[in-house]
């Protein structure tokens, strides 16, 4: 039979200064309250932040994300069956088929989803004409472009320069004259394009002497002077030039004033009409020299 040892209290106090020792054991500080280390981590984030604005800064980022869209797209292009056969062009009536084709950079057998189209558009608005442009894949074969072209309404004899003018006084860019130029109101005066969409919504009330109509010449920066297709030049006032006109559309009506020889109607003074008659033999000018 075994018996047990009974406890004397020099193994009790032995126990006793292990459990201290446990007890007393100091933990290690979390690495956020160490003051190098913080520091360093520190460091590192604000030296990456600053690297990360500096390459954006200089573009790389930028660059980047187009080498890997145009990496996404060549693989694209490379395993997916759509190929292009067909460009179809919606709105187009200046716009060369020529000019199109070579702003797409795009030809027969090329990917569909290959082609960018964000980069097609922007050199499609760079176009004479062009006012805005957008592209579209159009599965499975074809590349859908809609354009909207510029409108000019006239054109602006600036000394010896013509630049064509669209509704809201822009200078619309064109290397030549689009097909119907000649049709077009011709302008004269410094400032002219700026008031020319004032002048449109004048000849909105009369459209019958707006059809007479075929060089108009903005007047000292304040009023115009409409020369017709006849040779008739008809002085309006500074202001109220609505009333002016719908007052001679009244007395061409009445007494046919506008088929008369007269060479100049001035219509400056609100209750006073001016007539000046034709030169005899003189020539019909066509408009602002």
């Amino acid at each position: 039979m075994i018996r047990r040892q009974p406890k004397t209290s020099a193994n009790k106090r032995d126990y006793d200064r292990r459990k201290k020792r446990v007890n007393t054991r100091k933990a290690g500080k979390p690495f956020w309250r160490q003051p190098m280390l913080l520091g360093f981590v520190i460091l590192l984030m604000g030296c990456g932040g600053a690297g990360g604005w500096w390459a954006w800064r200089e573009g790389w980022l930028v660059q980047a994300q187009g080498h890997l869209e145009a990496t996404w797209r060549n693989i694209a292009g490379a395993i997916t069956p759509f190929k292009l056969a067909d460009v179809t062009v919606e709105g187009r009536e200046y716009v060369e088929r020529d000019a199109i084709l070579e702003a797409l950079h795009v030809q027969r057998g090329d990917s569909l989803l290959g082609i960018d189209l964000q980069a097609a558009r922007k050199r499609l608005e760079a176009i004479d004409w062009v006012a805005n442009a957008t592209v579209e894949r159009r599965l499975p074969d074809t590349l859908y472009v809609t354009l909207k072209e510029r409108r000019a309404v006239a054109i602006w004899q600036n000394g010896n320069e013509y630049t064509l003018i669209d509704r809201n006084g822009r200078t619309v860019r064109a290397s030549r004259m689009p097909p119907g130029a000649s049709s077009l109101l011709l302008l004269g005066g410094p400032g002219a394009p700026e008031h020319v969409g004032e002048l449109l919504l004048l000849l909105a009330y009369e459209p019958n002497v707006a059809k007479q109509l075929r060089a108009a010449v903005w007047v000292a920066q304040r009023r115009w002077n409409l020369i017709l297709s006849s040779g008739v030049e008809i002085w309006l006032p500074e202001e109220d030039s609505v009333a002016a006109l719908q007052r001679l559309a009244k007395l061409d009506a009445e007494a046919r004033l506008l088929s008369r020889e007269f060479g100049i109607v001035d219509m400056r003074l609100a209750d006073k009409l001016y007539l000046r008659k034709r030169a005899p033999g003189s020539e019909v000018q066509p408009g602002p020299v």
